[in-house]
């Protein structure tokens, strides 16, 4: 094997170049069964898009990384979203909240150790809410001094927007976890 083969070898791949899209060149549509489908620049389909905001928490609507299932594959992002068609913009509106659905945690009504997971019950802003909490360390993110969002066990995720306005039980229960 000569030098260029082994050097061609070891030489990574170039990453794949991120792509932009505006909202012109983007096409949301429902098929007859309901489910999403999304031209992009009028060059190529995606059966089974997956919009994920890439700053959730900060900028929601900044960016969206639209992705290809399966293989959760980048497409690439679509900037100024609320410019789309008006079609366009309800469907990934309607996706996006599917996808980012954060119940606002107003109390919690009652907590319970068993065994190092906590079975809860919560009042949220869309009502109350069984969950249950494991590995509480790893799902717990701080957004802040007194904001937290909290991933339950199925992956559902609660926002407590400000600490310090929750009720003393609320407020107690929570440093039994933290």
């Amino acid at each position: 094997m000569g030098t260029d083969e082994k050097i061609k070898q070891n030489t990574p791949e170039e990453p794949p170049k991120l792509r932009y899209f505006e909202p012109e060149q983007v096409k949301l549509f429902r098929t007859d069964g309901g489910r999403a489908r999304v031209t992009l620049a009028e060059e190529r389909s995606l059966l089974a898009p997956r919009f994920i905001r890439v700053m959730p928490l900060n900028d929601p609507d900044k960016y969206i990384s639209i992705r290809e299932v399966p293989g959760d594959k980048e497409a690439g992002l679509l900037s100024n979203w609320q410019k789309l068609d008006r079609e366009s913009r309800a469907i990934l509106q309607e996706e996006l909240e599917r996808r980012y659905i954060y119940p606002v945690l107003l109390r919690i009504l009652a907590l319970k150790d068993v065994f190092g997971t906590y079975l809860c019950v919560f009042e949220t802003d869309r009502g109350i809410r069984e969950v249950t909490l494991r590995d509480i360390r790893d799902n717990i993110m701080y957004l802040g001094a007194n904001r937290v969002l909290l991933t339950d066990a199925e992956g559902n995720r609660y926002d407590i927007p400000n600490m310090e306005t929750l009720d003393y039980i609320s407020r107690a229960h929570l440093a039994r976890i933290f």
